[in-house]
């Protein structure tokens, strides 16, 4: 984990991390405070060139619906568990970097969305490992899903 962002399985939400280190960078922090944080903001930099697994992706939010719940696990798990969003929640035409542990050498994942009207979506068997970015949308009324496979 990097940050106090919920995580499953090593998870971790690049976007909780850019908040923290914005907060970091606030005017109301002093000279010392501000070189502290660069010197932490370059440690972590560092890091995160090897802290990442070959299952990171993107989320990509095209269903004109908000996600207020996102599950991954294992697709040899027949359990989700914590909500990868935790308090925040995914508007329409948003995105969510979804980030692993480089331990974690699980290939195929399961997917589960929950929108704030409380119906759900599950994609099945997702060979994260080739996939970077994944958009959810509806085609002819049913939930959808389309993805890049990385290089």
């Amino acid at each position: 984990k990097m940050l106090a962002c919920p995580s499953v399985y090593g998870h971790t939400c690049r976007n909780c991390f850019n908040k923290d280190m914005k907060q970091l960078f606030s005017a109301k922090h002093g000279k010392l405070a501000g070189v502290v944080a660069m010197c932490a903001l370059t440690c972590s930099l560092m890091s995160l060139g090897f802290a990442f697994g070959p299952q990171d992706f993107t989320l990509h939010n095209n269903t004109t619906k908000v996600v207020s719940e996102l599950y991954v696990s294992p697709h040899d798990t027949d359990e989700w568990e914590e909500d990868v969003l935790g308090d925040d929640v995914l508007g329409d035409g948003e995105e969510v970097d979804i980030s692993f542990d480089r331990t974690e050498d699980a290939d195929n994942w399961d997917l589960k969305v929950v929108f704030d009207d409380g119906k759900s979506s599950v994609w099945s068997n997702l060979k994260l490992t080739q996939i970077t970015d994944l958009t959810i949308s509806y085609k002819k009324g049913k939930p959808w899903a389309t993805w890049k496979n990385g290089g």
